[in-house]
């Protein structure tokens, strides 16, 4: 009588096959490919998406100032009475603002450059978009009509301010660590206006200390952190002209005439024979903002700059031209001031 085999479990164990050393390395090596194709995936993608939505922030920008300025200065007013109607000023040091310039926690050499680095240098000459506005940018102010926010509302006119301060972006200056170059869009109110007096020239839109409050006259010097209309934006410059049948296009530029004239105040329109200081019926506009990457690497640089003289063969302030030239787009606008006599 044959009687079943019997099973043991050593049998049953010696008839399991397991994995060898050499598909063991194997299989982690080809994880470790696909693993390592992945994040270079990844970090190409996300790199690409940084840099296009800082492309993208810093396009949104440039066109919201450039339609604001436009919207402002196509209601641009003026009134052949020999005051200032409108003003420009290239800033040469960080004082027009007495104080609100912030250097905290930064070396002072490696903020934006002077004049001798190259700041105002090509205001005058070549492209717009090449060209450079002093340390602070273009000071502009004049009066405009305010849209009222209903159609029972009836326009006002009013003193307006741009300029650029770089200062803490929450306002918070004693906090904040957070600086950037902020430009700002400061407008006086409408009885403010009024009762200051309509010439840029006067004390209280000129005064010699911080007495600025939201929608006071001091405001269009020293510009209060509500006021801000652009975030990274490091250079804002106008040139301005009059139309000039003489000249070879029809314009004859009256600001900046050349790298030494920092300022031009407008006392009288561009029709009276022989004005010196016309009231301009033409402007271009440049701003110059940095991508959202690039006001990363720009305020790392400030904080603690690179030895880079011995290494580029670069100095402190070129370097800084050198980051923002490679990391930020420039925005340029021709704009016909279609000005009315007040």
């Amino acid at each position: 009588m044959n009687t079943p085999r019997a099973t043991f479990p050593g049998r049953l164990c010696r008839l399991r096959r397991a994995f060898t050393i050499v598909e063991v390395l194997v299989a982690v090596g080809i994880t470790a490919a696909l693993a390592g194709f992945i994040v270079v995936i990844v970090g190409n993608v996300s790199g690409f998406w940084a840099r296009t939505s800082g492309r993208l922030s810093a396009e949104a920008q440039g066109r919201f100032i450039l339609d604001q300025i436009t919207v402002d200065l196509q209601s641009a007013l003026y009134r052949d009475d020999g005051k200032t109607w409108l003003a420009a000023t290239i800033l040469a040091n960080t004082n027009n603002t007495f104080g609100l310039w912030n250097t905290t926690g930064t070396t002072s050499s490696a903020l934006k450059p002077a004049n001798a680095a190259g700041s105002q240098q090509g205001t005058a000459i070549g492209p717009l978009a090449d060209a450079r506005f002093g340390i602070g940018g273009t000071w502009l102010r004049f009066f405009t009509t305010k849209r009222g926010a209903g159609t029972t509302v009836a326009p006002a006119p009013v003193a307006v301010g741009y300029q650029i301060v770089r200062r803490a972006s929450s306002g918070n200056e004693a906090r904040s660590t957070d600086r950037r170059y902020l430009l700002h869009r400061t407008e006086v109110l409408p009885a403010t206006t009024f009762s200051t007096g309509y010439d840029l020239a006067l004390a209280a839109y000129n005064p010699t200390r911080n007495t600025a409050a939201v929608g006071n006259a001091a405001e269009i010097r020293c510009p209060t952190i509500n006021s801000v209309i652009g975030e990274n934006v490091v250079d804002f410059g106008v040139r301005l002209y009059v139309r000039d049948a003489a000249a070879v296009d029809g314009l004859r530029r009256v600001f900046p005439a050349n790298n030494n004239a920092l300022n031009y105040t407008a006392r009288t329109p561009s029709s009276v024979t022989g004005a010196a200081d016309p009231f301009p019926e033409v402007l271009d506009v440049m701003v110059r903002v940095l991508t959202d990457e690039g006001a990363r690497v720009l305020a790392g640089y400030e904080a603690s700059p690179q030895r880079v003289t011995a290494q580029t063969g670069r100095t402190v302030q070129q370097f800084w031209w050198d980051i923002v030239l490679a990391n930020s787009q420039v925005f340029t606008r021709r704009i016909v001031i279609n000005a009315q006599p007040l």
